[in-house]
């Protein structure tokens, strides 16, 4: 587990942010995939038998594309010892010593800084001003 001080996070944020971004685009857009599935195989049901739907090659390229993109931005969060807390709002965490314990310093995509921290246990609910 990598300890960050605050000012070691804060430096990270000019390469996280794209990282970040990519990452919430990729899981929006699988999830978007998958409930659209869902949906064509729900309307596909015709007198309780479902209808063979023809293979969508383009489709499958597309989820397998930002199926890579995910991996590949999970990979650089490990390789930082960032958290990825959600990746739909681009939340995480960095291991932050403070006052002899290990918490959180707390970071969501769209804020202009790292100006939150919380203990473990607290999650994002318990966030408290640096």
């Amino acid at each position: 587990m990598r300890l960050y001080e605050v000012e070691e996070a804060r430096a990270l944020l000019p390469r996280l942010r794209p990282v970040l971004e990519r990452l919430r685009e990729a899981f929006a857009a699988l999830r978007g995939a998958r409930a659209l599935e869902a949906a064509q195989r729900r309307a596909a049901l015709t007198d309780g038998h479902p209808i063979a739907a023809p293979h969508d090659a383009a489709a499958d390229g597309e989820r397998a594309a930002h199926e890579a993109t995910l991996r590949e931005c999970l990979r650089r969060l490990e390789e930082w010892g960032v958290e990825l807390k959600d990746p739909a709002r681009g939340l995480v965490d960095f291991h932050h010593q403070r006052g002899g314990e290990t918490v959180f310093l707390c970071y969501e995509l769209g804020e202009a800084d790292i100006a939150w921290w919380h203990t473990m246990a607290a999650g994002y609910a318990g966030r408290r001003p640096l």
